[in-house]
């Protein structure tokens, strides 16, 4: 299996559920077809989604309510996914609202919430 390592992670994070937090970042807070806050999407003027099909990958079985718990059955995948979805949405300054602030506060300690400047606390 093919993985990365990347900041903010403890380990290393399968390309499958990389891919999967972009596809559900990009249907989730799109703007006219395409997130505009991804850095890689800003150079190169095309969507997330594009970049996904140019590499084949399909997510059509595999939807991970990033909300839910911590999966109990021991399977990281889904909490990688989530992990990267809102690692992202903390460093790319996405909109948060109180659902997902409540969230992310019980899911991260105080002390790495601090390292995204867009996060504050009300």
């Amino acid at each position: 299996m093919y993985t990365l390592t990347l900041p903010h992670m403890d380990a290393p994070v399968s390309v499958f559920d990389l891919c999967q937090a972009h596809a559900q970042l990009e249907s989730d807070f799109n703007v006219g077809g395409w997130l505009r806050e991804r850095p890689s999407n800003q150079r190169r003027m095309m969507s997330t989604g594009s970049q996904l099909h140019r590499m084949k990958y399909r997510d059509s079985f595999r939807w991970v309510n990033v909300f839910s718990d911590r999966d109990e059955d021991g399977d990281s995948g889904d909490e990688d996914v989530k992990d990267v979805y809102f690692i992202n949405v903390l460093k790319w300054g996405l909109p948060i609202d109180t659902e997902m602030r409540a969230f992310i506060g019980r899911r991260y300690t105080p002390e790495f919430l601090k390292t995204f400047p867009h996060w504050s606390q009300p």
